[in-house]
Order: structure tokens, then C-alpha cells, then sequence
């Protein structure tokens, strides 16, 4: 397998960017990143971008609130040999096991930043350092497209027994060349990276609350109450879809209209929703690409247009507040039961939503990872 630094001293420079520029936005953070003189410096640049222009309000609040725990690969470092790199992703991720079991930290965030990264073409080559890259994070050996990867995340519950909530989390990648493309909802400047988070240890650990006030869309005010349960968080689920950037081609992810209420599997909507989303689909929306999708394929293409070939399918919310045999998604993550076998989790099946819902409850000891990240 081939090694990062001869992956990255193989990327192309994208020919489409010369001509498509970077949002201003960008341009800015690009420099900055590039720039910045040790990991705190690009760690605080990155956190005042995504709290400004990542469209998830959860991602916006966890970076406002500083919940957000980062691992900063600069030039340096992507020339060093595997091993280096893997030592320092993997120690950054035990810090951040520790921080979200103490409830200060709930997202995970692997930037490698540099000029090159910032300009590198969405091809074969960019997507084998993606794949390199995310397999010495998830000590996976081989990472594959169109896959469906998580981490976990722990929280102690307040108790004696120091029982701990464990919760599976989402693994996306983002990249700098998204800007101005039709996948825009997933850039991130700098280079390229991969963002995990959890919506339940962010509600749970109470991180969410009034501070959602602030990173909304203007369309609405928000509904006056405490975001103290997934079902409430379906607002901002419903917002994050509703605040998609108008890219190339239109909403990369689009809400659906209501519709008759009757015909969908929750018949009652559990939240308290605002009027411009009360006649929206509650259940379902749509999307160009697979949001629980760790390294979609159709990123990894020249296309600054989306292509017609791809079709919109039906993606689900769901995984937030229905609890129901039929639905595996809520099962899996709010029971605990892992369907994918004993390893990290990768699979060409997709049953919705599979990455944010109810934790479950835990010892400290069933999980390697947590005791080391506590010191034993």
C-alpha cells in the first residue's frame, strides 16, 4: 500500500479551479490555514470558519461552543512516514475520547492542510489519500468508496457506577476543491479532512440548548424550547437540510413537502416545528448523495455541474425519534446492536440514517480505546 507522502507528492492541481476561484470565504481561510504557525492557530482559524459556513447548525454550534477537538496535519507531517502520522491522528483521537467522555468535547475533526491539498484536483489520486488517510485513522486496512464508516463516542453517565453512554458517530470527508462544485455542503478549507460527530452526545451532554439561537436561519425564530431530546432536535436536523448551499446544480439535499400525513411512518410529527417547515416532510427529505456516506465516489470526479446520472434518493430523519422494529436505525444505534459484525463498521447497505440516535449504556472497561484514553 502505497504511503501517504508518495500519495500526496502525486496529486494533480485541479485545471477546473483557475477558472472557478474560491469563495471569498474561502480564499480567506485558505491563506490563513496555510499559513498559520502551529496546530492552535489553524485549530482556532478552522473553528471561526465552520461556525460561520458549515451549513450543519450542529456542527456550527459544537464550533461556537468549542466542542470540537482537531488534528491538524500540516505539509510536514504529510511527508513524514505513516507511522508518524498514524501516531499523531491517533493520539489526538484518544484526547478526544477523553474530552467527550467529560463532556467537554462532542465532534472530531482530521484536517491535513497545505497549498497543494488546497488546489488538488477531485480524481483517483485525491481520493487515495482520502482512503490512506481515513485507514490510519480508523486503523481499517483498506478503505473503500460508497461505505458507510463510524467511530464512537462516550459520555459518563452522571451515576456511582460511572456507567458510560456510548453512541456510534458519522465519518464524512470534506475537501477545499468541493467550493464552487455541486457537493459544496461538504468543503472545508485548508486541504482536506474528515469530520465525526454525534448529534445524541451533543444533546445529551447538554451542549445545544439556547446556543442554536445564534447559528439558525434567519427564516424563523426557533421554537422556544430546551433541546434536550433527539425528537426536538429534528428541527435542526430539518434546518440543516433546509440551509443546503445553492451550488452548481441546485440543493445538493432538498426538503420534501409534507404531503398526506397518513401515508408516512410517523403519522405525527414529535416536534414543535416552525411555520416555513410545518409543511415539510418530517420523515423524510432527499439528497444527491448519501449523508451518512463516508467517501462518496462521485466526489472523486473533475464534474464542477452534478452529473445526470445521479439521482436523487429518499434519506431519512427518522433515526431521531422513531423507535420501531422496522427501523433499523434507530435500533441499531439506540439499542446497541451492532449489525455490521465486530469491527469498524463499513457496509454496502444502507438503511438510512446510521450514525446519530440514543446511546447506549456501557462499562468503561468493555471499551480498550476508553481505559487507555483515561490513563487505565
Amino acid at each position: 500500500m502505497k504511503q501517504i507522502a508518495d500519495l500526496y507528492q502525486s496529486l494533480n492541481s485541479d485545471p477546473a479551479r483557475e477558472k472557478l476561484g474560491f469563495s471569498s470565504e474561502m480564499e480567506a481561510a485558505n491563506l490563513e490555514l496555510i499559513t498559520s504557525r502551529n496546530q492552535q492557530e489553524a485549530a482556532t482559524s478552522l473553528g471561526k470558519w465552520l461556525h460561520r459556513f458549515q451549513p450543519c447548525l450542529f456542527g456550527r454550534v459544537s464550533a461556537k461552543l468549542d466542542r470540537i477537538h482537531y488534528c491538524i496535519l500540516n505539509e510536514a507531517d504529510l511527508l513524514s512516514q505513516d507511522e508518524f502520522i498514524k501516531r499523531k491522528v491517533q493520539q489526538a483521537r484518544q484526547e478526544w475520547t477523553r474530552a467527550a467522555f467529560e463532556g467537554r468535547k462532542s465532534a472530531f475533526v482530521i484536517l491535513a492542510v497545505s497549498e497543494k491539498l488546497a488546489l488538488a484536483a477531485p480524481d483517483i489520486q485525491l481520493n487515495q489519500f482520502a482512503q490512506r488517510l481515513c485507514s490510519l485513522y480508523l486503523l481499517e486496512e483498506n478503505i473503500s468508496n460508497d461505505l458507510v464508516y463510524t467511530d464512537e463516542v462516550f459520555l459518563e453517565k452522571p451515576d456511582s457506577q460511572r456507567t458510560t453512554w456510548r453512541w456510534l458517530a458519522g465519518v464524512n470527508f470534506f475537501a477545499a476543491a468541493a467550493d464552487r462544485r455541486w457537493w459544496q455542503d461538504h468543503r472545508i478549507p485548508g486541504g482536506v479532512g474528515f469530520s465525526v460527530n454525534s448529534v445524541g452526545h451533543l444533546v445529551k451532554s447538554g451542549a445545544l440548548m439556547q446556543e442554536l439561537n445564534e447559528v439558525a436561519s434567519d427564516a424563523a425564530p426557533l421554537v422556544s424550547t430546551k433541546v434536550d431530546s433527539l425528537a426536538k432536535a429534528l428541527e435542526f436536523a430539518m434546518r440543516t437540510i433546509w440551509n443546503a448551499a445553492d451550488a452548481a446544480s441546485g440543493k445538493a439535499t432538498q426538503l420534501l413537502p409534507l404531503g398526506d400525513q397518513a401515508l408516512l411512518p410517523v403519522r405525527e410529527c414529535p416536534a414543535d416545528l416552525p411555520g416555513f417547515l410545518k409543511e415539510k416532510n418530517y420523515c423524510t427529505y432527499l439528497g444527491y448523495y448519501h449523508t451518512d456516506v463516508t467517501l462518496p465516489s462521485d466526489y472523486f470526479l473533475p464534474d464542477v455541474r452534478r452529473s445526470p446520472r445521479i439521482h436523487a434518493q429518499e434519506l431519512d430523519f427518522t433515526y431521531l425519534f422513531r423507535d420501531h422494529v422496522d427501523n433499523p436505525a434507530y435500533s441499531t444505534m439506540g439499542e446497541g446492536r451492532r449489525i455490521r459484525g465486530d469491527g469498524p463498521i463499513g457496509s454496502p447497505s444502507l438503511p438510512g440514517k446510521t450514525t446519530k440516535s440514543e446511546p447506549i449504556e456501557v462499562q468503561i472497561s468493555e471499551s480498550l480505546r476508553l481505559r487507555d484514553a483515561l490513563g487505565g
